[in-house]
C-alpha cells in the first residue's frame, strides 16, 4: 500500500508541471506475474526512466510483493519433517539500460538489459537476497502525448536460484 501512494504522489507532484512532449522522464505502475522454478508470484512495480537519446533510455525499478508464500518442493539437504516448505518473493529493484525503437508515433518497442536485487522469504530452502543479470523487452502504446500503456516480459538469471520469468502490464505516463 505504501508503494502505492508514493507512486500516486510521484505522479501528482510531476502532472503538476507536465509538458508531455518536452520531457525526457517517464514514470509507470502496474502488475506483474513472476514465475519461479519453484513457485509463482504476484507483484506491484513501479518505472522511472530516462531518455538519453531518441533511442537509448536508462530505467529504475522497484518491486513489491503482493501474494503471500506458496508450496515448494523440500529443498535438497533441508529437513522438511517439521515445517511445510513455503516460499514468497517479498521486494526487489533493479537497473536496466533500454534500447527503444519506434514503430509509429504512438507505439515503440524495446529491449533491455539490466541487473535486479530481488529479497525472499522461505521456511526451508534459499532465503534473503539474490541478484542477477535480467533481460527483457516489450512495448510502449501512447494513447496521446503523455498518458500509455506499457506490455513487457522479463526474464532474470539470479545467481543462488533458478531463473525467473515476469510478465507484466503496466500504466505509463511522460512528463
Amino acid at each position: 500500500m505504501k508503494h502505492l501512494i508514493l507512486t500516486t504522489a510521484l505522479v501528482a507532484a510531476f502532472s503538476a508541471n507536465a509538458h508531455a512532449q518536452d520531457s525526457r522522464f517517464t514514470l509507470s505502475e502496474g502488475y506483474a506475474y513472476q514465475q519461479f522454478d519453484e513457485f509463482n508470484a504476484h507483484s506491484l512495480n513501479s518505472r522511472l526512466g530516462y531518455n538519453l537519446t531518441d533511442f537509448i533510455r536508462v530505467e529504475a525499478n522497484a518491486v513489491s510483493g503482493l501474494s503471500g508464500s506458496s508450496g515448494i518442493d523440500c529443498p535438497v539437504g533441508a529437513d522438511c519433517s517439521s515445517v511445510e516448505p513455503r516460499a514468497r518473493f517479498r521486494y526487489g529493484y533493479g537497473v536496466s539500460v533500454a534500447g527503444e525503437f519506434p514503430v509509429s508515433e504512438h507505439l515503440s518497442m524495446f529491449a533491455r538489459v539490466g541487473y535486479d536485487i530481488a529479497n525472499f522469504k522461505a521456511t526451508a530452502g534459499p532465503s534473503g537476497n539474490d541478484s542477477g543479470l535480467a533481460l527483457g523487452a516489450g512495448a510502449d502504446f501512447f494513447f496521446n502525448d503523455a498518458h500509455g500503456v506499457r506490455l513487457e516480459y522479463s526474464r532474470t538469471n539470479f545467481d543462488d536460484r533458478d531463473d525467473a520469468s515476469s510478465w507484466g502490464i503496466s500504466y505509463v505516463r511522460r512528463f
